[in-house]
């Protein structure tokens, strides 16, 4: 029935190109609804964070920045991974004020840092309530009470040593909120400020947004989603800048680099404390990998805050690959990204914001079929950190190779293939 064949060849032309047919982001910017962000990205909507426009880098095709509002600032992030950052620290900072209103302010007690008593903010007990106000009311009346019972310290707290505790209060709270102690918002950065120093003043007042906020997440896991990243975090949650810097260096003296490698690394001007800690986390995950060591030559020589993100999250994203039954041979860098080749498969890890066709995908696209022709047999996956659209997805999967998209924000194994 020549008829009826016309037809169905007709339909299946329309169902194709309602499936291939996207938007470039060179006809335009981009909306929030474009990137079709995983459930994993944010645990709910954000109540104060607005997103005024989402455009591509000028000179770094797949990466994207974000003019972001939120009711007192506008920011300017650049990544997705600083994006999700920002918008938990506008939800943060924004909850924190809002609490500063009720009842003359949140007051949790006066229990000492961390390294002062050993007791912290996790002694302390709060009792439910129905509403935010009631919890204010409870909240303040529980820490006058504690208060006072530390008033005789306040002389001691005051005294120089007590400067080294500021630092592990500021750290404590930090965690408490879900805030990067090290974030370079200076919005963060005031707040935590006036926190610690009010804690170490003997007044006792700490914000507890995070009892409130339906997102209290830890510094990693607004970063990004990684076993790897929660073990850093202990590390720099339980150590200041100094210290961190000894053991970041010693770990990676054991590693093989050379000091002075070492000292260009941890003096980098463009990763935090934390994000340099992440990276000795991944090569120490990696140092069987022949060629691992690349990873930190590229990370010295990223000169802006793009290349070295780009390094960091690829880094990640190599590292969490890594399994007993699945580790990685080798490990190459090439412009678009890091070629893994494990035991049963290769990977192709990238770290961009946003793939669809265009030139740039083209490369990786191309990177993967002639690594398919030199490792006859095995099949190559595109692991990206960011979005992929379906048009360049579903291009790759009728030429055989696997996709994965938003792989900074979901354990890999978690990942559906794009369709």
């Amino acid at each position: 029935m020549p008829g009826g064949i016309s037809v169905t060849r007709k339909i299946c032309c329309l169902l194709v190109a309602a499936l291939f047919f996207q938007p470039s982001l060179a006809r335009g910017d981009l909306s929030i609804e474009d990137l079709r962000l995983p459930v994993s990205f944010h645990e709910a909507p954000s109540p104060y964070a607005t997103v005024e426009s989402i455009k591509e880098e000028p000179d770094a095709p797949g990466f994207l920045v974000f003019s972001v509002a939120s009711p007192d600032n506008r920011y300017t992030v650049h990544g997705l991974a600083k994006f999700r950052q920002c918008v938990h620290e506008i939800d943060v900072l924004q909850k924190i004020k809002e609490e500063e209103s009720v009842e003359g302010g949140m007051v949790a007690g006066a229990a000492d840092s961390l390294k002062d008593t050993g007791r912290g903010l996790k002694n302390l007990v709060f009792h439910p309530f129905n509403s935010v106000k009631g919890l204010g009311k409870g909240v303040q009346k529980i820490g006058t009470k504690v208060g006072d019972s530390f008033r005789d310290k306040e002389d001691g707290e005051k005294a120089p040593a007590s400067e080294g505790f500021l630092g592990s209060t500021k750290r404590e709270l930090a965690k408490q909120l879900g805030l990067d102690v090290y974030s370079r918002n200076e919005d963060v950065q005031d707040a935590l400020d006036k926190m610690a120093k009010a804690r170490m003043g003997g007044k006792g007042v700490v914000m507890v947004a995070s009892f409130f906020l339906p997102v209290g997440l830890i510094a990693s896991a607004v970063l990004t989603a990684s076993g790897i990243n929660n073990a850093a975090d202990e590390l720099v949650n339980d150590n200041d800048r100094s210290d961190l810097y000894k053991l970041n260096a010693k770990a990676l003296a054991a590693l093989g680099f050379p000091k002075e490698k070492v000292t260009l690394f941890l003096n980098h001007p463009y990763y935090t404390p934390r994000e340099l800690t992440y990276l000795r986390f991944y090569l120490e995950k990696l140092q069987q990998a022949e060629g691992f060591q690349a990873i930190l030559d590229a990370a010295i020589q990223a000169q802006t805050e793009v290349p070295a993100d780009k390094i960091l999250h690829e880094a990640q994203m190599a590292a969490d690959s890594v399994t007993e039954k699945s580790p990685v041979i080798q490990l190459r860098l090439v412009p678009e990204g890091i070629i893994l080749e494990k035991p049963e498969k290769v990977l192709i890890v990238t770290a961009y914001d946003y793939l669809t066709v265009s030139p740039l995908s083209e490369r990786i696209e191309k990177i993967a079929l002639q690594s398919k022709t030199e490792l006859a047999g095995k099949p190559v996956e595109i692991w990206n950190g960011g979005a992929v659209t379906p048009r360049w997805g579903g291009s790759l999967l009728v030429k055989g190779i696997g996709v994965r998209r938003m792989c900074l924000f979901g354990t890999a194994q978690s990942q559906r293939p794009v369709v």
